[in-house]
């Protein structure tokens, strides 16, 4: 017998910010556990003790509501874990990137959704994980310890840099298998990378 989420009675009343937060928590939870795709919005629905059309109230389309939590779970789970002042810039970096792998780790599918095309490519959910990368290119570059040199073309270079970098180490994390390779060994391979890519960046700036 299906969810009969219409049926469910309110369990408490919210404000219709809070109702959204809630519903966008349980399908952070959810998404922990399957591919954003595979969310039902019958069992977010039944989860928050609502009906699956005051769902529809606070996210009008189903790509609507799979962009919300997108965002949310990917400024939760792709954001750079806490650094020491004190550390050098190498050593913060290095931090930066074992939280990550950590992380993949512990939530694989749900990194692997947010990653790789969540929603089947709903432009939404497309659009919303952008966001959440453009929104980690000046964390980095400050944990990095970059300062703009005020010529804007190498700054953007070095932007446009570290965004490709974020995208090549989540796929290289993904493709990761802990039994063949030791974690330090992907850490420091990783943190070389990055460093290097930025001594690149430049190196190009510098001989235009």
């Amino acid at each position: 017998m299906g969810i009969t989420s219409e049926a469910v009675t309110p369990r408490l009343r919210m404000s219709g910010d809070d109702r959204r937060r809630q519903l966008v928590e349980i399908g952070w939870t959810l998404l922990q556990r399957r591919p954003i795709h595979e969310l039902a919005l019958d069992e977010v629905a039944l989860e928050a003790g609502i009906s699956r059309s005051l769902l529809f109230h606070y996210f009008p389309t189903k790509g609507d509501f799979y962009a919300a939590v997108v965002e949310a779970a990917g400024a939760k789970m792709l954001k750079p874990v806490g650094v020491k002042d004190g550390d050098t810039p190498h050593e913060r970096i290095r931090s930066l990137i074992d939280g990550f792998v950590r992380l993949v780790e512990r939530n694989r599918v749900g990194y692997t959704s947010l990653v790789r095309g969540a929603g089947g490519g709903d432009v939404r959910v497309v659009e919303a994980m952008a966001r959440v990368r453009d929104a980690l290119v000046p964390r980095w570059l400050a944990v990095a310890g970059f300062e703009s040199t005020g010529d804007e073309c190498h700054d953007a270079l070095v932007r446009l840099v570290v965004r490709g970098w974020l995208v090549g180490m989540e796929e290289t994390v993904l493709a990761w298998n802990p039994d063949t390779l030791d974690r330090a060994l992907l850490v420091d391979y990783l943190t070389e990378s990055f460093q290097s890519q930025l001594q690149v960046a430049a190196r190009c700036t510098t001989a235009s």
